[in-house]
Protein backbone atom coordinates (compact mmCIF):
# COMPACT_ATOMS: atom_id res chain seq x y z
CA UNK A 1 0.00 0.00 0.00
CA UNK A 2 1.10 3.71 -0.76
CA UNK A 3 1.65 6.06 2.15
CA UNK A 4 -1.40 7.73 3.07
CA UNK A 5 -3.09 10.44 4.50
CA UNK A 6 -5.87 10.52 6.69
CA UNK A 7 -7.50 13.76 8.14
CA UNK A 8 -10.10 13.59 10.47
CA UNK A 9 -13.38 16.28 10.97
CA UNK A 10 -15.77 16.93 12.63
CA UNK A 11 -17.97 19.10 14.19
CA UNK A 12 -17.09 20.51 17.85
CA UNK A 13 -16.71 17.84 20.86
CA UNK A 14 -17.27 15.46 18.05
CA UNK A 15 -14.46 13.39 19.51
CA UNK A 16 -11.98 14.46 16.44
CA UNK A 17 -8.91 14.10 18.62
CA UNK A 18 -9.48 10.46 20.14
CA UNK A 19 -10.68 9.10 17.02
CA UNK A 20 -7.09 10.64 15.68
CA UNK A 21 -5.21 8.85 18.40
CA UNK A 22 -7.17 5.63 18.66
CA UNK A 23 -6.66 5.19 14.91
CA UNK A 24 -2.86 5.99 15.23
CA UNK A 25 -2.86 3.26 17.67
CA UNK A 26 -5.10 0.42 15.51
CA UNK A 27 -2.53 1.54 12.71
CA UNK A 28 0.95 0.95 14.65
CA UNK A 29 -0.79 -2.45 15.87
CA UNK A 30 -1.03 -3.35 12.29
CA UNK A 31 2.90 -2.69 11.85
CA UNK A 32 2.30 0.67 10.27
CA UNK A 33 4.85 3.73 10.96
CA UNK A 34 2.10 7.31 11.95
CA UNK A 35 2.82 10.84 12.39
CA UNK A 36 -0.32 11.88 14.19
CA UNK A 37 -0.87 16.27 13.21
CA UNK A 38 -2.46 18.37 15.61
CA UNK A 39 -3.48 21.23 13.47
CA UNK A 40 -5.79 23.03 15.71
CA UNK A 41 -3.79 26.12 16.16
CA UNK A 42 -6.79 27.88 18.50
CA UNK A 43 -6.72 25.39 21.06
CA UNK A 44 -3.82 23.26 21.23
CA UNK A 45 -4.17 19.95 22.97
CA UNK A 46 -0.82 18.79 23.41
CA UNK A 47 -1.12 19.74 27.34
CA UNK A 48 -4.09 17.19 27.58
CA UNK A 49 -3.49 14.26 25.68
CA UNK A 50 0.68 13.99 26.60
CA UNK A 51 1.07 16.25 29.52
CA UNK A 52 4.53 15.42 31.07
CA UNK A 53 5.82 14.88 27.42
CA UNK A 54 9.02 17.03 27.20
CA UNK A 55 8.51 18.54 23.40
CA UNK A 56 12.21 20.79 23.40
CA UNK A 57 10.09 23.32 21.27
CA UNK A 58 8.96 20.80 18.81
CA UNK A 59 5.94 23.30 17.47
CA UNK A 60 4.46 23.11 14.28
CA UNK A 61 3.52 26.52 14.16
CA UNK A 62 7.19 27.13 13.98
CA UNK A 63 7.98 24.67 11.56
CA UNK A 64 5.44 25.55 8.81
CA UNK A 65 6.34 29.46 9.29
CA UNK A 66 9.95 28.42 9.23
CA UNK A 67 11.92 29.76 5.80
CA UNK A 68 12.46 26.59 4.78
CA UNK A 69 10.77 23.20 5.14
CA UNK A 70 12.35 19.63 4.79
CA UNK A 71 11.56 16.12 5.95
CA UNK A 72 15.11 16.55 8.58
CA UNK A 73 13.27 19.91 10.11
CA UNK A 74 9.79 18.18 10.35
CA UNK A 75 11.49 14.75 12.17
CA UNK A 76 13.18 17.31 14.21
CA UNK A 77 9.83 18.77 15.35
CA UNK A 78 8.52 15.12 15.90
CA UNK A 79 7.41 14.17 19.42
CA UNK A 80 7.81 10.68 19.85
CA UNK A 81 4.97 8.93 22.09
CA UNK A 82 6.82 7.53 25.17
CA UNK A 83 6.74 3.54 25.27
CA UNK A 84 4.90 3.32 21.72
CA UNK A 85 6.31 2.47 18.66
CA UNK A 86 6.35 4.08 15.45
CA UNK A 87 4.34 6.59 16.19
CA UNK A 88 5.07 10.26 17.23
CA UNK A 89 2.95 13.44 16.98
CA UNK A 90 3.20 17.06 15.27
CA UNK A 91 1.34 19.85 17.44
CA UNK A 92 1.44 23.15 18.21
CA UNK A 93 2.19 23.74 21.76
CA UNK A 94 0.47 24.80 24.81
CA UNK A 95 0.21 28.32 25.11
CA UNK A 96 0.65 29.02 21.48
CA UNK A 97 -2.23 30.39 19.54
CA UNK A 98 -2.82 31.47 15.75
CA UNK A 99 -1.11 34.41 15.84
CA UNK A 100 2.22 33.09 17.35
CA UNK A 101 4.34 32.51 14.43
CA UNK A 102 4.54 34.36 11.20
CA UNK A 103 1.70 33.73 8.60
CA UNK A 104 2.04 30.80 5.72
CA UNK A 105 0.60 30.17 2.54
CA UNK A 106 -0.99 27.10 0.41
CA UNK A 107 2.19 26.24 -0.89
CA UNK A 108 3.97 25.71 2.53
CA UNK A 109 1.08 23.37 3.69
CA UNK A 110 1.07 21.24 -0.08
CA UNK A 111 5.12 21.06 0.54
CA UNK A 112 4.44 19.88 4.10
CA UNK A 113 1.86 17.19 3.12
CA UNK A 114 4.11 15.96 0.27
CA UNK A 115 7.18 15.63 2.51
CA UNK A 116 5.21 13.92 5.45
CA UNK A 117 4.32 11.24 2.93
CA UNK A 118 7.63 10.20 2.60
CA UNK A 119 8.07 9.87 6.70
CA UNK A 120 5.07 7.93 7.46
CA UNK A 121 3.02 4.69 6.19
CA UNK A 122 0.04 6.87 7.08
CA UNK A 123 -0.67 10.46 8.28
CA UNK A 124 -3.07 11.61 10.11
CA UNK A 125 -4.17 15.15 10.46
CA UNK A 126 -6.48 15.90 13.38
CA UNK A 127 -8.64 19.14 11.90
CA UNK A 128 -9.55 22.14 13.48
CA UNK A 129 -13.62 22.21 13.77
CA UNK A 130 -13.59 25.69 12.13
CA UNK A 131 -11.92 25.28 8.84
CA UNK A 132 -12.76 28.08 7.22
CA UNK A 133 -10.51 29.73 9.72
CA UNK A 134 -7.35 26.82 9.50
CA UNK A 135 -5.65 27.22 6.40
CA UNK A 136 -4.05 23.84 7.32
CA UNK A 137 -7.13 21.66 8.60
CA UNK A 138 -9.04 23.01 5.04
CA UNK A 139 -6.13 21.94 2.95
CA UNK A 140 -5.93 19.12 5.00
CA UNK A 141 -10.09 18.10 3.61
CA UNK A 142 -8.95 19.26 0.07
CA UNK A 143 -5.65 17.54 -0.10
CA UNK A 144 -5.94 14.15 2.03
CA UNK A 145 -6.49 10.56 0.68
CA UNK A 146 -9.38 10.27 2.83
CA UNK A 147 -11.50 11.96 5.19
CA UNK A 148 -13.22 10.76 7.93
CA UNK A 149 -16.17 13.02 9.02
CA UNK A 150 -17.40 13.23 12.64
CA UNK A 151 -21.18 13.84 13.41
CA UNK A 152 -21.94 13.63 17.06
CA UNK A 153 -26.17 12.63 17.25
CA UNK A 154 -27.44 15.66 18.57
CA UNK A 155 -29.27 19.10 16.84
CA UNK A 156 -25.67 20.86 17.48
CA UNK A 157 -24.24 18.88 15.17
CA UNK A 158 -26.92 19.42 11.99
CA UNK A 159 -26.93 23.38 12.64
CA UNK A 160 -22.63 22.97 12.55
CA UNK A 161 -23.09 21.06 9.03
CA UNK A 162 -26.10 23.04 7.83
CA UNK A 163 -23.15 25.99 7.75
CA UNK A 164 -20.17 24.66 7.53
CA UNK A 165 -21.23 22.84 4.39
CA UNK A 166 -22.05 25.17 2.00
CA UNK A 167 -18.51 25.88 2.76
CA UNK A 168 -16.41 22.94 1.20
CA UNK A 169 -19.10 22.28 -2.01
CA UNK A 170 -16.41 23.06 -4.48
CA UNK A 171 -15.22 19.52 -6.14
CA UNK A 172 -11.75 19.79 -4.68
CA UNK A 173 -12.93 18.77 -1.45
CA UNK A 174 -14.92 16.17 -2.85
CA UNK A 175 -16.93 16.21 0.19
CA UNK A 176 -19.70 13.61 -1.18
CA UNK A 177 -16.63 10.93 -0.56
CA UNK A 178 -16.21 11.68 2.94
CA UNK A 179 -16.31 8.79 5.46
CA UNK A 180 -19.30 9.61 7.32
CA UNK A 181 -19.21 8.41 11.08
CA UNK A 182 -21.82 8.79 13.97
CA UNK A 183 -19.89 9.25 17.24
CA UNK A 184 -20.29 8.80 20.85
CA UNK A 185 -23.26 7.35 19.95
CA UNK A 186 -26.02 6.31 23.44
CA UNK A 187 -28.87 4.07 23.07
CA UNK A 188 -31.16 6.95 23.54
CA UNK A 189 -29.58 9.01 20.96
CA UNK A 190 -31.96 9.67 18.22
CA UNK A 191 -29.17 8.40 15.61
CA UNK A 192 -31.25 7.41 12.74
CA UNK A 193 -32.97 10.69 12.25
CA UNK A 194 -29.17 12.15 12.15
CA UNK A 195 -28.04 9.26 9.78
CA UNK A 196 -30.97 10.23 7.16
CA UNK A 197 -30.45 13.89 7.72
CA UNK A 198 -26.84 13.23 6.63
CA UNK A 199 -27.87 10.99 3.66
CA UNK A 200 -26.76 7.64 6.06
CA UNK A 201 -23.59 7.21 7.80
CA UNK A 202 -21.08 4.30 6.87
CA UNK A 203 -20.16 3.44 10.42
CA UNK A 204 -21.01 4.28 14.12
CA UNK A 205 -18.84 4.69 17.10
CA UNK A 206 -20.24 3.82 20.68
CA UNK A 207 -20.38 6.28 23.68
CA UNK A 208 -17.75 4.39 26.44
CA UNK A 209 -17.07 5.63 30.04
CA UNK A 210 -13.71 4.01 29.87
CA UNK A 211 -12.74 6.12 26.89
CA UNK A 212 -13.83 9.37 28.43
CA UNK A 213 -12.32 8.79 31.54
CA UNK A 214 -9.17 8.30 29.08
CA UNK A 215 -9.72 11.30 27.81
CA UNK A 216 -9.94 13.28 31.48
CA UNK A 217 -6.67 11.74 32.47
CA UNK A 218 -4.89 12.31 29.81
CA UNK A 219 -4.94 8.29 28.62
CA UNK A 220 -5.64 8.29 25.17
CA UNK A 221 -2.56 6.67 23.88
CA UNK A 222 -3.15 3.35 26.23
CA UNK A 223 -5.17 0.52 24.93
CA UNK A 224 -8.88 0.30 26.49
CA UNK A 225 -9.29 -2.57 28.71
CA UNK A 226 -12.59 -3.09 30.15
CA UNK A 227 -15.46 -5.64 28.62
CA UNK A 228 -18.16 -2.60 28.11
CA UNK A 229 -15.57 -1.06 25.55
CA UNK A 230 -15.47 -3.90 23.52
CA UNK A 231 -17.80 -2.83 21.30
CA UNK A 232 -15.78 0.51 20.61
CA UNK A 233 -13.02 -1.44 19.74
CA UNK A 234 -14.94 -3.86 17.01
CA UNK A 235 -16.18 -0.44 15.94
CA UNK A 236 -12.66 0.97 15.47
CA UNK A 237 -11.34 -2.23 13.84
CA UNK A 238 -14.06 -2.19 11.24
CA UNK A 239 -13.31 1.14 10.65
CA UNK A 240 -9.88 1.02 9.99
CA UNK A 241 -10.49 -2.15 7.55
CA UNK A 242 -12.85 0.54 5.72
CA UNK A 243 -10.46 2.45 5.15
CA UNK A 244 -7.38 -0.13 4.17
CA UNK A 245 -10.06 -1.34 1.91
CA UNK A 246 -11.06 1.45 0.07
CA UNK A 247 -7.07 2.35 -0.29
CA UNK A 248 -6.31 -0.65 -2.04
CA UNK A 249 -9.34 -0.28 -4.24
CA UNK A 250 -7.90 3.19 -4.60
CA UNK A 251 -4.63 1.82 -5.67
CA UNK A 252 -6.36 -0.60 -8.51
CA UNK A 253 -8.66 1.50 -10.08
Amino acid sequence: MKNKIIAIWGNPNSGKTTLSIKVANELIKRKKSVILVMADSYTPVIHTVLPFTETKEQSLGELLSSIQISQESILKKCIPVERTKNLSVLTYLHGENSRTYADYGKERVIDFFILLKHLADHIIIDCSSYIHHDLLSRSALELSDQVIRLISPDLKAISFYDAILPLIKERKYNSMNHLNVLSKVKAEMPKDNISHRFGGVQRELEYTEELEGQMRQARLFEDLMEKKSRAYQKQLIHLVDTMVEDQERGEHK
